[in-house]
């Protein structure tokens, strides 16, 4: 018999966190898990679940905002329960800890254990209001996380790390590469630098802008590929306005968020990602898979998979001038890079795949069901 597991998850907008569940919802099966998902609306999201096999319900998750989404809770269960007969669960897994408490009165009501998947750092206030501790096992995407995690009070043997992983694809033809560079107006003089990320503060865009127009100064023909949707529109238009004063906002090319990022990482001369906090982000294994070296910020998991030096080049957090030099050296030695790109690819195909993130989860899954079974008692 499989493991029969429900995942939950409360965000609409698609991110890492929502790729990381979709890829893993459909490997895990693999595993001998059977995964039901809980996804927030029929989007593109849903009928991929459903293209794949996978059994998914359209069911908006109550936001957990210290209790003030309760009354909800009862309409939730009683549509969840609808959902679940005749299946039974054997376990509940939470793809985001900010609906952990959410989570675990799921479980509570199903009777099963309750597993929490915990993506980027967190404080030991932020455990406290999820009620991290309560959770049968917490699922860390890096060790960074993993020791935030017992730092802030969870015990050590609830916290296991599974570091993210992405499923392989074939490389496209430098025709497809060039056709897709044709169509965002960039030139074969013109140096490609991007980043896949929601346009967002902590990751670092403030940095990115004031790095391109230092960049600007030694090479005039660099452009930048922005992929990724702007939720915060205050912020966005700040952002714009600084690019202006900069005079770099015409070297921005904005596509918004993409279904498939693959062939915009592809199109890249090499990838860039200046957070300020990160758990392990997907983005940059996307990256290293498309064979692009990597900019990016010392900070979380980032340097448990770019190796400074070898598959990168890895910078202090909020210094635009690091990240620009680090930039400028790379496109000053594209033998370099391209040994870069090359090592990335080797270190994603031998640690970071979907494949040994769904065996590793599904472990998890049973070590916490032979832990909470009467025989462990």
């Amino acid at each position: 018999m499989p493991t029969r597991v429900l995942y939950l998850h409360e965000f609409s907008r698609i991110g890492g966190a929502e790729r990381a569940l979709l890829g893993l919802a459909d490997a895990v099966r693999q595993k001998a898990v059977e995964p039901l998902v809980v996804w927030p609306q029929k989007d593109s999201a849903f009928t991929w679940l459903q293209s794949r096999g996978v059994h998914v319900v359209p069911l908006k998750v109550p936001s957990w905002r210290h209790g003030l989404s309760l009354p909800l809770l009862p309409l939730f269960l009683a549509r969840l329960q609808r959902n679940l007969v005749p299946t039974n669960v054997d376990l509940v897994h939470v793809n985001n800890y900010r609906s952990a408490p959410l989570g675990q009165l799921v479980s509570r009501w199903v009777g099963v254990p309750c597993v929490c998947h915990v993506r980027e750092l967190i404080t030991s206030e932020g455990i406290r209001q999820y009620r991290l501790r309560a959770s049968a096992a917490l699922i860390a995407v890096a060790d960074a996380v993993a020791h935030a995690l017992v730092e802030g009070g969870v015990p050590q043997h609830r916290v296991t790390t599974v570091r993210s992983g992405i499923a392989l694809r074939g490389v496209p033809s430098h025709k497809e590469s060039a056709a897709l560079r044709e169509r965002l107006g960039i030139t074969d003089a013109d140096c490609l630098i991007g980043i896949v990320a929601h346009i967002l503060p902590h990751k670092g865009y403030d940095d990115l802008v004031q790095a391109l127009a230092l960049i600007k100064e030694k090479v005039p023909n660099i452009r930048c590929l922005i992929v990724g949707e702007a939720p915060r529109k205050r912020y966005f238009q700040r952002l714009l306005h600084l690019a202006e004063r900069l005079s770099v906002r015409d070297r921005l090319i904005l596509v918004g968020i993409q279904d498939d990022v693959a062939p915009f990482l592809h199109a890249l001369d090499l990838f860039v990602l200046p957070s300020r906090t990160e758990g392990l982000p997907l983005t940059i294994l996307e990256a290293m898979a498309a064979g692009r070296p990597v900019v990016a910020t010392a900070v979380g998991g980032i340097p448990e998979v770019v190796r400074d030096g070898e598959t990168g080049i890895l910078v202090p957090e909020r210094d635009p001038r690091q990240l620009a030099d680090a930039v400028l050296r790379l496109l000053d030695a594209p033998g370099l890079a391209k040994a870069m790109g090359e090592a990335g690819r080797k270190r994603i195909e031998g640690a970071f795949t979907l494949e040994d993130e769904a065996r590793h989860t599904a472990t998890v899954y049973h070590q916490v069901l032979a832990a909470s079974s009467p025989d462990s008692a």
